[in-house]
């Protein structure tokens, strides 16, 4: 995890427990008395710049000598309103403790559900690898150019939010990325309500584990994508001997 996140996540909790405090627990179910009481609110609406502000100085104060990345000068309210988005998501604790890859994680398995529903899942993994092939194809030519097969992980994995902001727990080694699988939280609470009939052993083997070896197909680099394990950890992996020193 980057400075940035880093700092970003220690402010947004210590702000979350702050909030937390003030607001009493209410059941979503029980019948609202006013429309903003049917809501999910940060507590910061209308100060997301200073918000922002005091989040930009502590990431400052934290962040590495020579991080011109972790500057948020002139952007206070952008990072305000992340931040306050974050505190917001966290805040709801029914039917389950949301994460901030929430609203990923669900539309993930909205449409793998749908693929499933309608045998359109060997399409839908063509259609989304289709939709990353300018940014696989120029990291393939990289990998020829240098010979550092693990760009394959980076570009699969770092190099795109489409990855990070849905997996919040990963793991790097040389030559391995390891997460674990962001759905089994979400996937509890829907296959009661009769949303989705999916099970994480089945969305990986239909959904991710296809998804990333085209990925790694079109980067012409043979990326071996773990079979499912009960604990939910996912491993992306090369040889060792095809591994760039570093």
């Amino acid at each position: 995890m980057s400075g940035t996140l880093r700092c970003a996540a220690f402010l947004a909790t210590t702000l979350l427990l702050l909030t937390s405090a003030q607001a009493a627990e209410r059941d979503r179910r029980a019948l609202p008395t006013t429309p903003a009481e049917f809501g999910e609110w940060s507590g910061f609406e209308g100060q997301e710049q200073q918000l922002g502000a005091a989040v930009a100085k502590a990431i400052r104060e934290l962040s590495p000598e020579g991080s011109p990345q972790n500057d948020f000068t002139g952007r206070e309210t952008e990072l305000g309103q992340g931040v306050a988005t974050v505190i917001r998501t966290l805040n709801v604790r029914k039917p389950y403790q949301h994460e901030t890859n929430d609203a990923l994680v669900k539309l993930t398995l909205n449409y793998v559900q749908f693929a499933k529903d309608h045998g359109l899942m060997e399409e839908m993994v063509e259609e989304d690898v289709r939709s990353q092939m300018p940014m696989l194809v120029r990291t393939g030519k990289f990998i020829q150019q240098t010979g550092m097969k693990e760009l394959a992980l980076v570009a699969m994995t770092d190099r795109t939010a489409c990855f990070y902001q849905l997996a919040i727990e990963v793991k790097r080694e040389p030559g391995k990325v390891s997460f674990k699988s962001p759905y089994g939280t979400v996937l509890a609470a829907t296959r009661q309500l009769g949303m989705h009939n999916l099970t994480e052993k089945e969305l990986h083997e239909i959904w991710t584990k296809p998804r990333f070896e085209q990925q790694a197909a079109v980067m012409g680099v043979n990326v071996e994508v773990s079979d499912w394990r009960d604990d939910g950890w996912v491993t992306l992996s090369i040889a060792p001997e095809k591994v760039a020193s570093r």
